[in-house]
């Protein structure tokens, strides 16, 4: 790439994140409890100021009920960082209990910064490191470009980070240098070691897990149907180890108080209006009413390992939407945000599939619609919808030899006629009988066509998988 080409998609990716960072966050002056913002400011707070035995624990110094720390050890040592930071500049914003709410210009400057850092230091290295290794695009300069600039200008990904604010560009750009690693004979092993920083990052990344380990095993641990047990124990000690090392300051204490904070079930099937299966069928049976959160839980577990079991049977080079997708559509718990979940392996795939991988972009960003109304990002949202549409077209223009005038049509037609109930959300008050209707009307409209999107990309690997050779070669 040149030099002039590579800093000016660089300064424009950095000017992108800094606009949507100029407009409110998740929470903003909103008292009790804020926002995702406050959350994150708050575990700074915790970890600066307690013992790690105490980060999980409910306690006189650490009430779990405001914004209790839930995500994995690398999460809580990554804010221990910042908080360690922000302590240094300025005590007030992690003193303990008292900085509850703290609001001031300087601080939210500092959380900012923060999340920029993220994408220097990870995201953007990993999407680069994409484009170099040209995992998918087989050297096609146009096609190589395409998954560079959805990468780096993909709205919703810069709307939750940089707006709603939290810092999924670190667990996703872990997991974009394991899927790359993944494809290499020889770097096996550190594809497990970066995948396994990624889940410990996030748990949300177990909806990558499956097809990475069967990728894993089925390329590096298999030969000719045969286990190679030398490459399997050496894979199973890069995991095992990387747990062990990210762990081992809370084993001596309550690790399974850790694992109840990372898995709520007791929260139950789905908390916000997700465009998801569960949440969609509760509209017809009242699910909540009729199980119990355990029995809802072991049918959510049946449903998604059985929708991911084709994907995983047929797997190949490209397998990580379809399982990712099934489980933000069938899983339990599942959080309007996750959608960044599939849309990751997505993004690599814009190039070969245009039609079908932009619009489900879209239809992403649609999904969370509600999220951008409740955090005041209405405005930027429509700014970032319309250029990255405009993207997006001149992309499908540029690879028009791949485009199915019938796909175009489709997913034109389905864009455009949920758009109108965006403009309701905003300005026609719904009936009081039913205050959420816009909500769920978004909602619905998304889960059918991300479930249509579901069986289509389920042919497409069937029909890879039947084929197409796998393009990895064994290690010896």
């Amino acid at each position: 790439m040149d030099y002039l080409l590579f800093i000016g998609l660089l300064s424009s990716a950095i000017a992108m994140r800094w606009i949507v960072a100029r407009y409110p966050y998740s929470g903003y002056n909103k008292p009790p409890m804020f926002g995702d913002f406050e959350a994150q400011r708050h575990w700074m707070e915790v970890t600066v100021n307690l013992p790690i035995n105490e980060w999980y624990q409910n306690s006189s110094s650490n009430n779990l009920t405001y914004w209790g720390l839930d995500y994995p050890l690398l999460t809580a040592y990554h804010a221990y960082i910042c908080g360690w930071i922000s302590n240094k500049i300025n005590p007030t914003w992690c003193a303990l209990k008292e900085s509850h709410g703290h609001e001031s210009s300087s601080h939210k400057l500092f959380m900012r910064y923060t999340v920029f850092i993220a994408d220097l230091l990870i995201y953007y290295p990993a999407v680069f490191y994409v484009y170099r290794s040209d995992v998918l695009n087989k050297n096609v300069a146009t096609k190589k470009l395409t998954v560079l600039l959805t990468n780096l200008f993909y709205p919703l990904l810069i709307l939750i980070d940089h707006g709603h604010f939290q810092y999924n560009s670190i667990s996703l750009g872990l997991a974009l240098i394991a899927f790359v690693m993944a494809t290499q004979s020889n770097s096996f092993l550190t594809s497990a070691f970066f995948f396994t920083l990624s889940l410990n990052y996030k748990q949300m990344e177990l909806y990558h897990a499956v097809p990475i380990f069967v990728y894993l095993l089925s390329a590096y641990c298999f030969e000719q149907r045969k286990i190679k047990l030398k490459a399997f124990l050496s894979l199973g000690t890069i995991v095992i180890l990387t747990f062990f090392i990210i762990w081992v300051p809370v084993l001596q204490h309550d690790p399974i108080a850790v694992l109840k904070r990372l898995f709520p079930f007791e929260r139950g099937l789905y908390e916000d209006k997700v465009a998801n299966f569960w949440c969609t069928i509760n509209l017809v049976v009242k699910l909540r009413s009729k199980f119990t959160h355990e029995a809802l839980a072991k049918i959510c577990l049946l449903t998604t390992s059985l929708s991911i079991l084709p994907s995983c049977l047929m797997l190949f080079r490209r397998p990580t939407f379809n399982v990712s997708l099934c489980f933000y559509l069938f899983s339990f718990q599942v959080h309007e945000k996750t959608i960044l979940l599939p849309c990751l392996p997505l993004m690599l795939l814009t190039a070969t599939y245009p039609i079908e991988c932009f619009s489900f972009l879209q239809f992403s960003m649609i999904s969370v619609f509600p999220l951008m109304i409740k955090d005041d990002l209405v405005l930027i949202f429509w700014l970032t919808f319309i250029g990255f549409s405009i993207l997006a077209l001149q992309r499908i223009y540029v690879h028009l030899n791949q485009v199915s005038l019938f796909q175009l049509f489709f997913s034109i037609l389905c864009i455009t006629a949920t758009l109108p109930l965006l403009i309701a959300a905003i300005y026609i008050q719904p009936p009081s009988r039913y205050p959420d209707l816009w909500v769920v009307l978004i909602s619905v409209c998304s889960c059918i066509y991300f479930l249509i999107i579901l069986v289509q990309f389920h042919i497409y690997q069937f029909k890879e998988t039947t084929f197409k050779q796998n393009p990895i070669k064994k290690t010896n």
